[in-house]
């Protein structure tokens, strides 16, 4: 059900995914959700969010391993790009799409975002200050990386097309080369 939900998120938010969807999603028995998940919807949120975290913090290690940020940074808007006009421009971050939605409104999801956006962003920090940046350098260009493609999926999703992804890849990769010796 954990994964069944974060797909759905990543599709179409929190609000507009109801427990027959996950359950049906993820043909688990229904009665299953109450025994699984005794805080209701928003635990299941938490627990959705926590799993498409770490996947995503693995895929960040990965990427960035090395390789120049600046190719890792490229690899990674132009693998978000395919992923979205492949699911014709229906799956966003999950994250990014939950906390847009719940941060005003439940304390849990939104503190489940930012751990989410926060192990992004150290392990982007942690793959730039092994290029020798100095650990308040890293965290701040750590921060422009995540920020500029998190904001580039919004724009690619709102203009149906690749083009914001681009632009902000090839912009961020000239900051990085520029910032981070080969």
């Amino acid at each position: 059900m954990v994964t069944a939900a974060a797909r759905l998120f990543r599709a179409q938010g929190y609000p507009a995914t109801g427990w027959r969807q996950v359950v049906t999603e993820s043909a688990a028995p229904w009665g299953s959700q109450a025994h699984h998940f005794p805080g209701g919807k928003e635990q299941l949120g938490v627990e959705a969010l926590s799993w498409a975290a770490t996947g995503f913090e693995r895929a960040i290690r990965t990427v960035f391993a090395g390789v120049h940020p600046a190719d890792a940074v490229q690899r990674w808007v132009h693998a978000a790009a395919a992923e979205l006009a492949a699911s014709n421009w229906r799956d966003g971050c999950p994250v990014a799409t939950v906390t847009l939605e719940t941060a005003h409104s439940s304390d849990a999801l939104r503190a489940a975002c930012a751990e989410a956006l926060g192990s992004w962003r150290a392990a982007l920090a942690d793959a730039l200050g092994a290029r020798g940046l100095p650990e308040a350098q890293a965290r701040s260009l750590a921060t422009l990386v995540l920020a500029g493609i998190e904001g580039a999926l919004i724009l690619a999703r709102a203009e149906r097309s690749a083009g914001p992804l681009e632009d902000v890849g090839r912009e961020l990769a000239a900051v990085l080369r520029a910032r981070i010796p080969d």
